[in-house]
């Protein structure tokens, strides 16, 4: 089972593999719009497929840890599944025998840059649990959770149509937990573009005073916050 350790401030080793990938995950530009980002926050952000991920850990202002499927953070029969039979047949829409080779050399590397990328595993169940509680360590280190909470059973969009609630559950838990109503920031990128946009914090209690009560409408709130960010600085542009 999958053990939790807080993420080292230095990774050397993931450090130099970055800087030789960086050229492949360009930015060319980041619109930041939430000014100053505190340590503690939660981020919420499209996937991109696998570029996401990869190109926000390298461009995000402060340091991350993100979630991601646990099947990614299993053994390697696990790794092979995941990628071969959901990642690439069934959201990426490729053929068996060509996902096969790619899941086979990939699982056997997944494990390296889902550790220098601070991924913990996200589970659709009761395990959430276990997500819900090493992120809540992660905000007492004062240290960024990153979320891409967009459903992509039907495969990655442009502008996703549905979000899942799990952050929100996390915002929730930590508030009753410290009191503390950590700020949410919207975010979204774009591959083809080489943009990034980080929207202004939002809080989920300033958000349910506003009459925005349920976890599912939260989640939609912060769904059509990231796609309005693609639509007025990415769009048409």
């Amino acid at each position: 089972m999958y053990k939790f350790k807080l993420p080292k401030r230095k990774k050397p080793l993931w450090s130099a593999f970055k800087t030789l990938v960086k050229p492949f995950y360009k930015v060319d530009e980041i619109i930041n719009l939430a000014g100053d980002i505190p340590d503690k926050f939660i981020a919420v952000s499209n996937h991109s497929a696998k570029s996401g991920p990869v190109a926000l850990d390298m461009y995000f202002p402060k340091p991350t840890a993100k979630w991601g499927a646990h099947e990614m953070l299993e053994g390697y029969g696990e790794r092979f599944k995941y990628l071969r039979d959901v990642f690439y047949i069934k959201k990426q829409g490729m053929g068996k025998f060509g996902a096969t080779l790619k899941s086979a050399v990939e699982a056997f590397f997944s494990p390296f840059p889902y550790g220098g990328m601070n991924f913990i595993p996200s589970y659709p169940d009761a395990r959430l649990k276990r997500t819900l509680d090493c992120s809540m360590q992660l905000l007492d280190a004062n240290i960024g959770v990153l979320v891409f909470p967009e459903d992509s059973n039907e495969g990655y969009k442009e502008e996703p149509t549905s979000f899942f609630g799990g952050f929100v559950m996390l915002a929730e838990i930590y508030f009753k937990k410290t009191g503390e109503d950590v700020p949410i920031i919207p975010t979204y990128y774009h591959k083809k573009k080489k943009k990034i946009i980080i929207g202004e914090p939002q809080y989920v209690q300033k958000i349910k005073s506003a009459g925005i009560k349920t976890r599912d409408q939260i989640a939609e709130y912060f769904r059509k916050l990231v796609n309005g960010l693609f639509q007025k600085y990415v769009k048409n542009t």
